[in-house]
């Protein structure tokens, strides 16, 4: 059971990724530039996090928070000074 969790777990965080690299794309054909993709990327995940929080409850609620931060945390890292 937990392996599936871990699984499901990955997929997400694989569709997720997919759809930033999207959107990191669509933004620079744009013109927009990095730091303000970052913000922006930031903005959207704020909302799924609030998004989670309304419509998921309990250890569920927690598993997918943690997966959202995760995400932000790995947006934010290439633009954190060293």
């Amino acid at each position: 059971m937990l392996q599936l969790l871990a699984r499901l777990g990955d997929a997400a965080v694989s569709g997720l990724t997919a759809v930033e690299l999207w959107l990191r794309a669509q933004l620079t054909t744009l013109g927009v530039p990095a730091e303000w993709q970052t913000v922006l990327m930031l903005a959207l995940a704020a909302l799924l996090v609030v998004t989670v929080v309304r419509m998921f409850g309990g250890l569920i609620r927690a598993a997918v928070l943690l997966v959202l931060l995760l995400i932000a945390a790995r947006v934010l890292l290439p633009v954190l000074p060293h």
